[in-house]
């Protein structure tokens, strides 16, 4: 089952990036203190349970319940189209009305709130007050690691500025997550809830998050504009390449890189393999990714089969690489 986002013409949408570590928070906390786990590294885990100080199990629970994946726009207040710090945040859910809670879960639930929100529709002010002090505590727990990060989170928002100009946003779209797949104008990925979104005339907005690979939250119903939070790429990769290195790499990733990079002419899928130095079945599933992304076809000859850039990957690969 997959929600689907339409995007007739990425050319004509606005897409921004914009920094929320509120954002991070929720999905880490998600991942550290129920079972719901995305993946996040460990120390990240331990150091976010080491922080939460006797967090509310009626708050984890509604946050965190496999099977519905649906959350109150009030987790994330304040405008997403622009950087939102955490205390601003945290100021904001408590001083947010009872009222919020209880109108945006009667929205997004069709007045039916699954068992897991009933205690917050009881008591909508303990709520805002314990996930606003969950906010809080991750926070204090990762703020470190998040700063640490702040070159990753600025080499992302040039990617992104790359790809626009280059007209090759499709690429970052269709490798936002390991699930995420961009083809024929549409976003796609796993949903517990699935639906269909048009984008229409809104904007789009990217936010990177401090999370495991796992961990996507999305907001597509917004009146003017959606947002999506994907994972950092590169989190643990160390600081971003230097002037002069391979900007190929810097779009679709290292792997990807090395397989549009040797492609100078039909190689099949075992030469390949070798010539990247990836084990096959890692080709195979970037292969897979590439092709739906339009930049590698690939043909049988005989029991062979080879793999060959098409002319827009030769034209990616003659800008970018250098």
């Amino acid at each position: 089952m997959h929600t689907r986002l339409v995007i007739e013409r990425l050319d004509r949408v606005p897409v921004s990036v914009t920094l929320t570590p509120g954002l991070s928070m929720l999905a880490l906390i998600t991942d550290a203190l129920s079972g719901r786990t995305r993946g996040a590294p460990e120390p990240w885990r331990r150091r976010v349970r080491a922080a939460a100080k006797g967090p509310d199990a009626m708050v984890l629970r509604s946050l965190a319940t496999p099977g519905f994946s649906v959350l109150p726009d009030v987790v994330l207040p304040g405008e997403f189209t622009r950087d939102l710090d955490v205390p601003t945040q945290i100021e904001m859910l408590r001083d947010l009305p009872v009222d919020a809670l209880l109108l945006e879960l009667e929205l997004i639930t069709d007045g039916r709130p699954p068992p897991q929100w009933h205690p917050a529709l009881r008591n909508p002010h303990r709520w805002l007050h314990g996930y606003a002090d969950l906010v809080e505590e991750a926070w204090a727990a990762m703020r470190e690691v998040w700063e640490q990060a702040r070159p990753q989170f600025d080499r992302e928002v040039e990617r992104v500025a790359v790809a626009a100009a280059r007209g090759s946003l499709d690429l970052v779209l269709n490798n936002l997550h390991a699930n995420c797949s961009f083809a024929d104008g549409t976003l796609s990925f796993p949903d517990f809830e699935p639906d269909r979104f048009a984008i229409g005339s809104r904007g789009l907005v990217l936010m990177p998050m401090l999370a495991g690979p796992n961990a996507l939250i999305t907001r597509l119903d917004g009146p003017d504009a959606v947002w999506i939070g994907y994972p950092l790429p590169g989190v643990d990769s160390g600081p971003a390449p230097a002037s002069g290195t391979d900007r190929l790499g810097f779009l679709v990733g290292d792997v990807r890189s090395a397989i549009l990079a040797g492609l100078e002419r039909p190689l099949t899928m075992g030469v390949l393999a070798r010539r990247v130095g990836y084990a096959p079945n890692v080709v195979t599933y970037h292969c897979n990714r590439l092709e739906s992304a339009g930049l590698i076809s690939r043909h049988r000859d005989g029991r062979e089969i080879y793999v060959q850039r098409t002319q827009r990957a030769a034209a990616l690969v003659s800008l970018f690489t250098f």
